[in-house]
C-alpha cells in the first residue's frame, strides 16, 4: 500500500518532477484546479478510488495534440507509488490503473480562457459583472480559487483567482440577504409540524434549516460553500456547529427549537459584527402569537437589502445566486443553464 499524500501535494510533485522536464521551453502555466475533493482539501485515502492521483491542469495557448502525445509516450507509468495511467479513457469518472502501453494520463491540456469558459461560463479576465457572480455556483468558485498554482509566469491564473476570491460588498449583502430570507420562509415550520404531532416532519424541516444556517455561516466567513457532501466539513468546529449538531440529533421539539434558535442567534451576532448593515437584536422572539421561538430572519434580509448602494441590485428580487435558486445538479453543472436561470429569475 502506498502511503496517502494529499492530492494537491502529489500534483505539485508530479508537475515538478515528471511533467515539467518534458515541456522544454514551451510557454505554459500549471495548477491543480477544478473538480475534486483534493482541490477543496477534503481528500482522504478513500478518495484514491476515482478522479484522484497524479493529475493537474496544464494551460497552454496552442497545442495541436503533440504535447498530449509526448506525455502519453514519455511519462513514467508510476509516480511516487501511484499509477499515472487512468481508465476508462475519456470517461467522466476515471481511476488509476496499470498499463503496458502508452499512459492515458490525467493532465488536462487547454488554454486557460477556454478552461474558464467551460467551468464558469465566462472569462474573468474580461471582468466579472453581477450576472457572472450570481450565475456561478459556489462549488465552481471554490474549485477555481482552491487547489494550488505551480507555475504562472505571466500571472494570468493568479489574477483570475484573486478576482474571484470573494463577492464585492453589495453582492455579498445581496446574497446574505437572500440566505436570511430562505431561513425566514421556514423557520417556524419545525414547531408547527411538531404541534401537529408530525415529529418526523419537524426533524426533516430542521435538517433543511440546518443546511441553510450552515451555508449562511460559511458565507459570513467569506468562504464559498461547497456542495452538500462537504458542507458540514467546511464548518469550523465552533459553537454554531455544535448547536446545529444538537438540533439534528434532538428527539424532542423544544430541544430542537432551542438548539436551532441558539445557532441562529450566533449567526445574527456574526452578522452584526460584519458591519454590512444596520445592527439588529440578535435574540430569538415569538412567531406572532403562536408560542414558537424564531430569530425573525426576515429582519436581517431587509436590513441587508436596505444597505445595498447599487439601485439595480437593491431592487432585484431576493432570488439570490444560482445555488439559492436551485440545487438541481443538471443545472448547476451547466454554466449556460445557470446563466439562463439567473436571468429568468430577474438578474441584472
Amino acid at each position: 500500500m502506498t502511503a496517502f499524500l494529499p492530492g494537491v501535494e502529489l500534483a505539485r510533485l508530479f508537475y515538478v518532477e515528471a511533467v515539467r522536464p518534458l515541456l522544454g521551453d514551451l510557454p505554459h502555466a500549471a495548477a491543480r484546479l477544478g473538480p475534486g475533493s483534493d482541490v477543496l482539501g477534503f481528500d482522504t485515502a478513500r478518495s484514491t478510488d476515482h478522479d484522484w492521483g497524479p493529475r493537474l491542469e496544464l494551460f497552454v495557448d496552442d497545442d495541436t495534440g503533440e504535447l498530449d502525445a509526448r506525455l502519453r509516450e514519455t511519462l513514467p507509468k508510476t509516480f511516487r507509488g501511484w499509477f499515472t495511467h487512468f481508465e476508462p479513457p475519456g470517461a467522466r469518472v476515471r481511476s488509476m490503473a496499470a498499463t503496458d502501453g502508452p499512459v492515458d494520463h490525467y493532465v488536462t491540456i487547454i488554454p486557460f480562457p477556454q478552461w474558464c469558459r467551460g467551468v464558469l461560463g465566462f472569462d474573468p479576465a474580461d471582468g466579472v459583472g453581477p450576472h457572472d457572480w450570481l450565475s456561478t455556483p459556489w462549488q465552481r468558485l471554490a474549485e477555481t480559487t482552491g487547489g494550488a498554482v505551480f507555475h504562472d509566469p505571466e500571472g494570468a491564473l493568479s489574477r483570475v483567482r484573486m478576482s474571484l476570491r470573494w463577492y464585492p460588498a453589495d453582492l455579498w449583502r445581496y446574497v446574505l440577504a437572500a440566505q436570511w430570507q430562505r431561513i425566514a420562509e421556514e423557520e417556524a415550520f419545525p414547531a408547527r409540524a411538531a404541534e401537529a404531532h408530525d415529529d418526523s416532519g419537524a426533524a426533516m424541516i430542521t435538517a433543511r434549516l440546518c443546511r441553510e444556517v450552515a451555508r449562511l455561516a460559511v458565507l459570513q466567513s467569506r468562504r464559498w460553500p461547497p456542495y452538500q457532501k462537504w458542507l458540514s466539513a467546511a464548518l469550523p468546529p465552533d459553537r454554531l456547529a455544535e448547536r446545529l449538531a444538537e438540533a439534528l440529533h434532538a428527539n424532542e421539539a423544544k430541544a430542537r427549537e432551542d438548539a436551532l434558535c441558539t445557532a441562529l442567534e450566533i449567526a445574527a451576532e456574526r452578522q452584526n459584527d460584519l458591519g454590512l448593515a444596520a445592527e439588529l437584536s440578535p435574540t430569538r422572539r415569538e412567531f406572532f402569537d403562536r408560542g414558537y421561538a424564531v430569530i425573525g430572519a426576515g429582519r436581517f434580509a431587509e436590513a441587508l437589502r436596505d444597505a445595498i448602494t447599487d439601485p439595480v441590485l437593491r431592487a432585484r428580487p431576493l432570488t439570490g445566486s444560482i445555488d439559492q435558486i436551485t440545487d438541481n445538479v443538471a443545472v448547476l453543472t451547466s454554466p449556460a443553464t445557470c446563466r439562463a436561470v439567473v436571468a429568468a429569475a430577474g438578474g441584472p
